[in-house]
């Protein structure tokens, strides 16, 4: 049986040639700035607003998050650093991007490997993550770029020529492994178990691996098949925050000059085992990077004059409300 290494497409949009307003590593800051200091920075880039610790320009992003806004386009479009990797959303603790990974397969060929690496130190694909791989007759096995260590495994067989739609990822037509920990990116090797298949025996030409921050009870194998072609079907990939220049919460603060946290947040070491995240308490929100980012949550103890009082013979006492109150006989 003969193996091959298959170079992978992933959905990202690139033009070097394109002018862009981009962010030189060199101008990232590593300490605390104020809302003030932060003040002349872009905010917004096509449809994407930028929250610090990313941000465009000297000055403006923490060292490891810049961020290039390229124009070149109709609607401009946010990328991480200089890479191709896009960003569709974001706040101060995560960014979203699309990782879709189409493999084409061929008869013969058993083996086959993909990978895919964040672009900088401070930034993992999130543990809420579940990887999903759709296609025939494979066994797969997910990897932790750079370490090598195993993060898991899974399998899909199809009963017949063509993978069944509708039900759940449940290992006909479609695997998943959700991700245990925050991964600064991954390998995999794909081996497949009916090398004799043609591609007009798939239901779509090949096999695709898919990043999503939802959980698997919210797609079925249709949703998963139909990105193949529109991947708006799918939710993107959440990636973390991770301040990577200190090990653990511990380590700054014992040496705080390039400490990311402000003095009213709090700091959780990362998941993947190296770096750590800044977070505002349950009773505040803002953002914990920037100094008195965190503020008192507005709450409003009285309810608004028009909100309905109860719904038929039940009363609704605030702060419990009504979205809606259907009467049936």
């Amino acid at each position: 049986m003969g193996t091959i290494l298959i170079a992978m497409s992933f959905l990202l949009v690139f033009s070097a040639a394109a002018p862009q307003a981009s962010a030189a590593a060199a101008g990232g800051i590593l300490q605390i700035p104020s809302s003030d200091s932060l003040a002349h920075c872009i905010p917004r880039c096509g449809d994407v607003d930028i929250f610090y610790p990313f941000g465009i320009g000297p000055g403006c992003f923490r060292q490891g998050f810049d961020l290039t806004c390229n124009h070149s386009t109709k609607h401009p479009k946010l990328f991480l650093g200089s890479s191709t990797v896009p960003v569709t959303d974001m706040y101060y603790d995560y960014a979203s991007t699309p990782i879709n990974i189409k493999l084409a397969t061929r008869p013969g060929t058993d083996t086959y490997n993909m990978s895919w690496e964040a672009p900088s130190k401070g930034i993992t694909i999130s543990s809420d993550n579940t990887l999903y791989v759709v296609g025939c007759d494979f066994d797969f096995t997910l990897f932790e770029y750079g370490t090598g260590d195993l993060v898991g495994s899974c399998m899909s067989r199809c009963a017949g020529e063509k993978a069944a739609t509708g039900g759940f990822c449940n290992g006909i037509g479609c695997c998943l492994i959700p991700l245990p920990r925050d991964l600064q990116g991954f390998q995999a090797e794909l081996v497949s178990t009916n090398i004799t298949a043609t591609q007009s025996d798939w239901l779509h030409p090949g096999i695709m691996a898919v990043v999503s921050r939802a959980d698997y009870y919210m797609y079925n194998t249709t949703n998963i098949f139909s990105s193949w072609t529109d991947a708006s079907n799918i939710d993107d990939a959440m990636l973390s925050v991770t301040i990577m220049d200190q090990p653990s919460c511990q380590s700054p603060q014992m040496n705080n000059a390039s400490y990311a946290c402000s003095n009213d947040s709090s700091c959780q070491n990362s998941s993947s085992g190296h770096g750590y995240g800044c977070y505002c308490s349950p009773y505040e929100q803002g953002n914990p990077y920037i100094l008195d980012g965190c503020l008192e949550a507005d709450y409003n103890p009285k309810p608004k004059e028009h909100c309905p009082p109860s719904c038929g013979r039940i009363t609704v006492p605030f702060p419990f409300g009504l979205v809606a109150c259907a009467m049936l006989d």
